[in-house]
């Protein structure tokens, strides 16, 4: 499907749509991108909050251990979610991820053509059984019903209640016969529980026979050393350590070697793990670099090194220097790296054309892969 295609269905968005932009990143987002694209630019990584979903939580929330649930000053939902969950306890449902003109605006000012939408905090693992499940579905109808709305403009990743498998395996039965369903939304870690913890294998088990991709978030970043007052580091560094521990563990666990066929897109350029597993290579006795003899430590993986994994997983563009991203592109592979920004969170990419634009040393074939055909390859479009 052609670009001209998607921007036919735009006027559908309504007029508001068309209006200069007012938000505290306009003169950002008003930057214009150098080259022209025949097919559509697709944003994978990208948030929002069915106006269902806070519903849900206003009314029953508070029974199932929200507390503090009220509507701010501009209408919008704040609640605190129970258990641990040092990132941003105080939910804040904005208007700019629950408002679908918005929306809408805000993907045409940034020149995207197609988001696929995720969940962020305060996502769901802090439910108990039936709450959780109850939430799935309020979050999955409601996308649901975007993409039939917008099929142009929206896809959508399952949400699941992955805190209970056997839950989140009813639910993704369920939901993948919704349309505009195409990938599997999933925490980078379940309640301090690494992914490749076997008890999740169903998940990823089903997912690879739907030939539904894991759709990877952070939730709960790591350390409480991370959680201090005055410069965040808590999402500075702890978002990309959660990506870098993810992968390692979805290798190392075992987990890439038993689904050969299950496709897995991180945020966060994937942390630091492209730059980590020449580590692990080292540790495993099989490094390029002065190779000693493989050790006993790693036997269970198939392939030789760890570095061998980086090409079973894809990789947003969140790793703000496009010169950094030129780096990943040369390890990985273009056809690896894929449209995804965190919009609209504060560290998100706000100019993805304008940024994949930037990288160095560029070609026309990179800049389509990346902004155009990975993404529609990675969700089956």
């Amino acid at each position: 499907m052609r670009r001209r295609d998607f921007l036919s269905g735009i006027a559908s968005a309504g007029a508001s749509s068309l209006l200069p932009s007012n938000s505290e990143s306009a003169q950002e987002i008003a930057l214009q991108p150098k080259y022209h694209y025949d097919k559509p630019v697709i944003d994978a990584h990208f948030h929002w909050y069915p106006p269902e979903f806070a519903a849900l939580i206003e009314r029953e929330g508070a029974a199932n251990g929200v507390t503090d649930i009220k509507r701010n000053e501009k209408g919008e939902l704040e609640c605190v979610v129970p258990g641990n969950h040092p990132y941003a306890p105080r939910a804040l449902f904005r208007s700019d991820m629950t408002d679908v003109n918005l929306m809408l605006k805000a993907m045409d000012d940034r020149h995207v053509d197609m988001c696929t939408l995720t969940q962020t905090n305060p996502h769901i693992l802090w439910a108990p059984p039936a709450f959780g499940a109850k939430l799935a579905r309020a979050i999955n109808d409601a996308s649901s019903a975007l993409c039939v709305k917008y099929p142009k403009r929206f896809t959508a990743a399952i949400t699941l209640p992955v805190q209970y498998v056997n839950a989140s395996l009813e639910e993704l039965e369920r939901a993948r016969k919704l349309p505009g369903m195409k990938a599997v939304n999933f925490p980078e870690n379940v309640l301090g529980k690494n992914i490749d913890d076997k008890s999740f294998w169903p998940v990823y088990e089903r997912a690879e026979a739907l030939n539904l991709p894991i759709f990877l978030h952070n939730l709960d970043p790591i350390s409480e050393r991370l959680v201090e007052k005055n410069y965040t580091m808590i999402n500075i560094l702890g978002n990309p350590f959660e990506a870098t521990i993810a992968a390692t563990s979805l290798i190392l666990g075992g987990v890439m070697d038993e689904f050969p066929k299950l496709d897995v897109f991180f945020p966060h350029g994937g942390g630091f793990i492209a730059f980590a597993t020449p580590r692990i290579d080292w540790a495993m006795g099989t490094a390029t670099y002065s190779p000693r003899g493989r050790t006993n430590t790693y036997k269970n993986l198939k392939l030789p090194r760890a570095s061998d994994y980086l090409r079973r997983f894809h990789y947003d563009l969140a790793m703000h220097d496009p010169k950094l991203t030129r780096t990943l592109i040369d390890i990985v592979g273009a056809d690896r790296v894929v449209c995804g920004t965190d919009f609209p969170q504060g560290m998100s990419i706000r100019t993805p054309v304008e940024y994949v634009e930037a990288i160095p040393n560029i070609t026309q074939q990179e800049r389509e892969l990346i902004l155009c055909e990975n993404p529609a390859r990675l969700l089956r479009l």
